[in-house]
């Protein structure tokens, strides 16, 4: 009867090692994709400097490309955290699976006084385990940021 114990013992143990294993695969490549989706967002908005039409177009197009899906609770969440956390007046603006931010920046040097901006851009990472996502709430550590350079007007 102890043999069978043990045996039971060392098939839990090393299904919980599989499973681990297989949910740190699917969380690096779901990080590698939000990874190179934020770059090429952050590369397409300095390419036509801002968000505009043309812009949003193509981004939409290489998003649907990639395949990159997101919970909309995942957005929520981070419009709520960053509404929460910032009181200026920088608005959330989030399409298709992303987010991004503009912030105003006045800046003088030997030109005098120039405006800019620069845009945020949040993706996130696509790992929905609902179970551990209630109970201990991911939150930041399913997002992925970076920034553009600034933009002069």
């Amino acid at each position: 009867m102890r043999d069978a114990i043990g045996q039971v013992f060392a098939l839990q143990v090393i299904l919980a090692f599989v499973l681990l294993i297989n949910g740190y695969m699917a969380y690096s490549v779901n990080y590698t994709r939000a990874f190179r989706v934020k770059n090429q967002i952050v590369n397409i908005i300095e390419q036509y400097e801002g968000p505009t039409d043309e812009a949003m177009a193509k981004i939409e197009s290489y998003v649907d490309g990639m395949t990159y899906r997101v919970p909309q609770t995942l957005i929520n969440n981070f419009r709520n955290r960053y509404a929460s956390n910032n009181s200026g007046d920088d608005v959330v603006n989030c399409q298709g699976g992303w987010c991004y931010i503009a912030h105003d920046v006045k800046t003088t040097g030997g030109d005098g006084e120039m405006n800019g901006t620069y845009y945020s851009v949040v993706t996130f990472v696509n790992i929905d385990i609902p179970v551990i996502n209630n109970l201990i709430g991911l939150g930041d550590f399913l997002s992925v940021s970076g920034e553009t350079r600034t933009i002069y007007r």
